[in-house]
């Protein structure tokens, strides 16, 4: 898929249909001449006076068949690229959504979700609707002027070549301005322009509660309101810029029959008496009055095409993004022990996030990760899980390299508690199974019960298959941070990562939280990030991470006695911890 365009793999896979839906318009857009003919001896059979009611009918029922005929075709046509570009359609979103469930999470930290989803519902649309509306359109009006170009001139080349100046002047004119667009790249800006309006819409929407609380409007959301203004004005200069020569193009396109007809007057005007000129050029005057809607086609299909075009080049970027190699060796983890083994890592490549860590985590103990914000705690957690692989150095679990395993494996072995919870538009029940999917309700129910989301799920409108979002019903960031535990106590992986778990919790909320991780971290390797040091100060080990590097590890009375850092931060969270509002400052 990356040697060549997505769109070209997945209409190999459904050539059959759209060869069919090919032939089928090339069939229908032949069938579309008959009628004129037929209408050219009907004028024939009356001027000559050699008519009957049967002969007339005749003809009149032809013109009518071949019409009805020629819309069956069409609608054959349609119903075999309809069903390829639906089928193509569904392919290509499953198949981007299972790439993008391989790729490092990095990509995700540098697309924006609003261009991602613009992507994949947008782009992904109009290729859906290029397939099946302009590919047979494309065959039907790239082989009408090829037919009237053929039948004109047999039929009378000066005529023919009359007709078709307007044509040829009318794409010369078309082309220019769709060659001016592609060089002036004004497609791509297009696309990016939209792809920023989205992202920062999403952004804006999210950001809803802020805007509410201060009364904001979009003017004062800066990001937002220059996408749409830089959009609004890209879109006007490029209509402004096509409009002169668009409304030549139509009105050249649709004047055939205006040249025609003088040109026709003037041929019979030097022979009155020559009937058989006279039908011809009442053959060129029918003729040439239908070709306007094969050659709008035409035009819309091409500026079509240079607008899917885009689309396409941005899901073939999707496509090229490197998977996460996975290399399952067979081996398998002899512990839940973790040794981080001079690991260094960056984000962005030449500025160093993390450098030479080395550490170690004992079997079943308890270790916190502290260190001043930006210091690379997070980024720790994040390469142990593997949403990135690591720059050198290696990480281990029981002896065994993390990259030896699949992500699969690797998942099975650890649970993860991070402080921005993510609830899914389902049920309760449903959100907590996500951590085994073969669980039954009375361990769902068991384990929410240790989570202490329990109590307040019974009070929900229907208990367990209550659907988050839906009603009006939200959880608080403690309930939502509850439930995510007891989907980590359902998983029971022998290793646990906890992101900053109390982060926004009430000081309610915090006891619950506490208890539940308490029944979580039985029995196992736990590595937890902190920046409340009083909830870690009893566990066996702390790491200070600081500018990339592990400065320095032991016990909470270790680290205060050795730690210059870590008895700062101490001091700091001693003070702030009892802060309050002062009601009488």
């Amino acid at each position: 898929m990356k040697n060549e365009s997505v769109l070209i793999v997945y209409l190999k896979r459904k050539k059959g249909l759209l060869s069919a839906s090919g032939l089928l318009s090339i069939a229908s857009t032949l069938v579309q001449f008959i009628p004129y003919y037929c209408i050219y001896r009907i004028i024939e059979l009356l001027m000559v006076n050699q008519y009957s009611a049967a002969s007339l009918m005749q003809w009149s029922l032809l013109a009518i068949g071949s019409l009805i005929g020629g819309m069956v075709l069409l609608y054959v046509s349609s119903m075999c690229s309809h069903v390829a570009a639906f089928d193509i359609l569904y392919e290509i979103r499953m198949d981007i959504l299972a790439h993008l469930s391989k790729v490092p999470m990095g990509y995700f930290t540098e697309h924006a979700s609003g261009q991602m989803i613009k992507t994949i519902d947008q782009a992904v649309e109009k290729m859906e609707s290029f397939i099946a509306h302009q590919i047979p359109d494309i065959v039907s009006a790239v082989l009408f002027p090829v037919v009237y170009v053929v039948l004109m001139i047999s039929i009378d080349w000066r005529l023919g070549l009359v007709s078709l100046i307007p044509l040829i002047i009318g794409l010369l004119l078309y082309a220019v301005l769709m060659g001016t667009t592609m060089k002036n790249n004004t497609v791509k800006q297009y696309h990016d322009a939209l792809e920023d309006m989205n992202s920062n819409g999403v952004e804006y929407v999210r950001a809803m509660p802020a805007v509410k609380v201060f009364g904001l409007s979009v003017d004062n959301f800066k990001r937002f309101h220059e996408s749409i203004e830089n959009y609004r004005s890209l879109v006007v200069e490029w209509t402004k810029s096509f409009r002169t020569g668009y409304v030549l193009f139509t009105t050249l396109i649709t004047s055939c029959v205006l040249v025609v007809m003088p040109f026709g007057a003037y041929l019979l005007s030097q022979d009155p008496q020559n009937k058989s000129l006279a039908l011809t050029v009442m053959m060129f005057v029918i003729l040439s009055s239908g070709t306007s809607a094969p050659f709008m086609k035409l035009m819309y299909a091409a500026s079509t095409f240079s607008n899917v075009n885009e689309g396409v080049k941005r899901v073939d970027e999707m496509f090229a993004v490197t998977e996460v190699v996975e290399k399952d060796s067979g081996a398998s983890f002899q512990d839940n022990g973790i040794q981080f083994d001079q690991v260094s890592f960056a984000y962005t490549p030449g500025v160093p996030v993390l450098q030479d860590v080395s550490f170690a985590l004992k079997p079943n103990t308890m270790n916190a990760l502290v260190g001043p914000s930006g210091g690379g705690k997070s980024t720790i957690a994040q390469l142990l899980l593997r949403f990135y692989d690591v720059g050198s150095g290696s990480i281990k679990i029981g002896q065994t390299d993390i990259r030896e395993v699949s992500v699969d494996t690797l998942m099975k072995q650890v649970s993860f508690v991070f402080q921005d919870v993510t609830l899914f538009n389902d049920t309760l029940e449903e959100n907590i199974r996500m951590g085994n999917t073969a669980a039954t309700q009375a361990e769902i129910i068991a384990v929410a019960k240790q989570a202490r989301c329990h109590d307040f799920i019974q009070q929900l409108p229907q208990g367990y298959e209550t659907k988050i979002g839906e009603h009006g019903v939200y959880l608080s960031k403690g309930e939502a941070q509850r439930v995510s535990i007891a989907r980590a106590l359902l998983k029971n992986a022998p290793i646990l990562v906890l992101d900053e778990a109390t982060a926004y919790a009430d000081s309610e909320n915090e006891v619950f939280i506490q208890q539940a991780i308490n029944e979580l971290v039985s029995g196992k390797t736990v590595l937890i990030i902190a920046h409340r040091l009083w909830t870690i100060q009893h566990v066996d080990q702390i790491l200070v991470c600081n500018q990339g590097r592990i400065e320095q590890s032991g016990t909470h009375d270790e680290l205060l006695a050795t730690s210059e850092l870590y008895a700062r931060l101490w001091h700091i969270n001693s003070e702030t911890k009892d802060w309050g509002v002062n009601a009488n400052a």
